[in-house]
């Protein structure tokens, strides 16, 4: 991957993420029905690591970047999609489980296998849960992929 195919990238995954319902639908916030998801962009989804503890809206939150932490050779480079999932205590609970649950295993449907994005299949490589700021939740899932290194 160029440095010049990073912003690509990001609009793929943030187009994916805007175009999946179920995603969409567990984002919105519950006083804004109509907010459509290219509204929510920027507000609620945000390709790089947003930090919550700026804002005091109550909101749930999907944050994504890439990064490439190995380049294997001259042709090939592993990369990885970080996307964190971020809740303030209100939204957590929903009808159907805890928010953050359900927006992993949408954000896993939408990723985890697809070949949309380098070389062969996204594999997921790790999850964790953090605490960005005070009354917020979040998760940590970190996917891999490899790309070609030239255009």
């Amino acid at each position: 991957m160029y440095f010049e195919q990073v912003p690509e990238y990001r609009d793929t995954i943030m187009e994916s993420i805007c175009k999946c319902d179920a995603i969409i639908d567990l984002i919105r916030p519950t006083e804004a029905p109509e907010m459509s998801a290219k509204e929510m962009a920027y507000k609620y989804i945000f390709p790089y690591d947003f930090i919550v503890g700026k804002t005091s809206e109550v909101g749930t939150y999907i944050c994504f970047d890439v990064i490439a932490p190995r380049i294997i050779n001259r042709s090939f480079s592993d990369f990885n999609i970080y996307i964190w999932i971020i809740a303030h205590e209100r939204t957590m609970r929903t009808p159907k489980g805890l928010v953050t649950d359900l927006l992993t295993t949408e954000v896993d449907k939408l990723i985890n296998g697809s070949n949309g994005f380098g070389l062969g299949r996204v594999e997921l490589k790790s999850w964790d849960r953090f605490t960005p700021a005070e009354d917020f939740h979040g998760r940590t899932l970190v996917y891999r992929t490899v790309d070609f290194n030239r255009k």
